[in-house]
């Protein structure tokens, strides 16, 4: 028994083959028009975004007085020095003060996603120094040294692609209790 048998006798009698039109299939994209890319645009800005995507796990808590810069490979570094000292400014400022983490995080999201739709390169974000505490023997606050909200911050940041670069800012915005975030440029919609 061949294997074309073989075949025949489980797909059964009643089974024809199609019709070969001559036609060949293409598997290249349509193309889309104007409008209807720029509602899917509209679209994707305003879909509620995964605040799951800035993790929590696996960094170190910084120090309340320690500079951060951080930058991805390839940022000139002229830019990242005009960043570093508040030549570009800001066009949005968040205040994380009172805040919780979970709160704080997802401000700093709602920032950076306003930024990008008003194609906006620059914000600072003013997390503030307080360190994580604990109660003596006396039941007084004492502070580790340690600033929780500014250690997540850092952390967050860094998962976010569209984030270039990220310094301290210069003592007339906040010193080392917030940080200027410089932005990717965004395509125009039009």
């Amino acid at each position: 028994m061949s294997s074309d048998d073989n075949f025949s006798s489980l797909i059964g009698t009643d089974v024809k083959p199609i019709k070969q039109t001559g036609r060949k299939h293409s598997s290249a994209k349509t193309s889309v028009d104007a409008d209807s890319l720029a509602s899917r645009r509209e679209a994707a800005m305003a879909k509620p975004v995964s605040l799951a995507a800035l993790g929590d796990e696996g960094f170190d808590l910084l120090g309340s007085e320690q500079n951060i810069t951080y930058s991805r490979p390839g940022l000139d570094k002229a830019s990242l020095r005009r960043l570093n000292h508040g030549h570009l400014r800001p066009s949005i400022t968040i205040d994380l003060h009172g805040y919780d983490i979970d709160r704080a995080r997802d401000l700093v999201w709602r920032a950076l996603g306003e930024a990008q739709k008003h194609h906006d390169r620059c914000v600072l974000i003013v997390h503030g120094k307080a360190g994580t505490g604990y109660r003596d023997d006396k039941g007084d606050l004492q502070d580790t040294g340690t600033a929780l909200i500014k250690s997540h911050v850092n952390h967050w940041l860094q998962q976010v692609d569209d984030v270039l670069a990220f310094c301290s800012a210069q003592p007339r915005d906040g010193g080392t209790g917030a940080v200027y975030v410089l932005l990717k440029k965004q395509k125009s919609s039009t």
